[in-house]
């Protein structure tokens, strides 16, 4: 009898000794990085003095035909191509910041050159020609 109450208690000592051992898992993410081919219309947006969360915008040729495009929010990459619009020979664009009492500030590009610079908090649109050339904003 004594063997066998040395037998257990031998046997629980191992399950406690295993059960205090530690896994541990190590967990990989890609982070997506989008090739901006900068060959017409781009934006860059200044993340130094960008406040605002997140910045919607509308683009069309006009302002009656502009449509919602994407949302940029922060820690996304500061740079993207507006590819089905990229070679369009004029742009509309409406930015509007969230929070709207929060400043953001990009610039837009048609290949090697500032078109626009948009510093603004709220909400502002304006219309550009890729012919237009703003010495505010360098590639």
């Amino acid at each position: 009898m004594a063997i066998a109450l040395l037998g257990a208690f031998l046997s629980v000592g191992a399950s406690a000794a295993d059960a205090q051992k530690t896994t541990t898992t190590t967990t990989v993410t890609k982070t997506k990085v989008t090739k901006v081919n900068k060959t017409g219309w781009w934006i860059r947006i200044d993340t130094e003095k960008t406040v605002a969360s997140s910045i919607s915008f509308q683009v069309g040729l006009t302002r009656a035909d502009r449509k919602d495009w994407r949302t940029w929010t922060a820690g996304e990459p500061a740079e993207f191509d507006l590819a089905e619009m990229r070679l369009w020979p004029k742009l509309h664009i409406r930015a509007k910041t969230d929070p709207k009492n929060k400043k953001a500030v990009f610039c837009v590009f048609y290949g090697d050159h500032g078109v626009e610079h948009f510093k603004f908090d709220g909400d502002k649109d304006d219309n550009m020609k890729s012919t237009h050339k703003d010495n505010d904003c360098h590639p």
